[in-house]
């Protein structure tokens, strides 16, 4: 059962990824003769902060129990870097003028295409790198393997429910807090499938094997 569900993690990420930079185009993103620089601008900022979190976030502990530690807090970064989304995104589209001002828009640009996405990256990364990400097919498994085409895959399909939802004023913030939710339930099958390796006994034997 549990090795069944070891894509889960890695495919909410990407959706949930991919929700929040489709979100960040459609409310960032004005028509005009700088719409095209403006579109540059959004894609290029939300492709370095995912490169920035897959490559260059904090590295993954050496030994197990510190390892699952980090795990757990990139968790807590991208459980948090979303609700900050979720709620900036109840303010924008209902709160008059609020998306009006240079500083709101920056303030956006970094809550919906950076701060989420770069999280999301540092996670996946962590994913990729654990054990859980890996199965029981160990380092190169075919799970672990297979991580990034599962979080793209998860990015496919949030880009096309984003899109057909509509943007409008109610579908947005509906799916940006189901997306937290979905990331939640992702979170607690990880932390499922990871309950034997956190327990005390294995981590004592892995460590007195190092």
């Amino acid at each position: 059962m549990k090795d069944r569900l070891h894509w889960v993690p890695s495919f909410v990420t990407g959706a949930a990824s991919a929700t929040t930079a489709t979100v960040a185009v459609a409310l960032l993103l004005y028509s005009g003769e700088g719409m095209l620089r403006s579109l540059i601008l959004i894609v290029a900022f939300e492709l370095a902060a995912l490169g920035l979190g897959l490559g260059f976030g904090v590295a993954v502990p050496t030994t197990r129990a510190e390892a699952l530690v980090s795990l757990r807090r990139r968790w807590l970064s991208v459980l948090v870097a979303f609700l900050a989304a979720s709620i900036f995104v109840l303010a924008w589209l209902f709160k008059a003028g609020f998306g009006a001002r240079a500083g709101t828009q920056a303030l956006g640009l970094a809550l919906l295409a950076g701060l989420p996405l770069y999280t999301g990256g540092q996670l996946l990364a962590a994913i990729s790198a654990d054990g859980s990400g890996r199965g029981s097919g160990g380092v190169g498994g075919p799970v672990g393997g297979r991580v990034g085409a599962f979080a793209t895959l998860g990015a496919c399909a949030g880009v096309l429910v984003t899109g057909l939802s509509g943007l409008g004023r109610v579908g947005v913030p509906s799916l940006m807090f189901f997306m937290l939710m979905a990331l939640s339930g992702a979170a607690l099958v990880q932390g499922w499938l990871l309950r034997d390796e956190a327990s005390p006994a294995v981590v004592g034997r892995e460590s007195g094997a190092e």
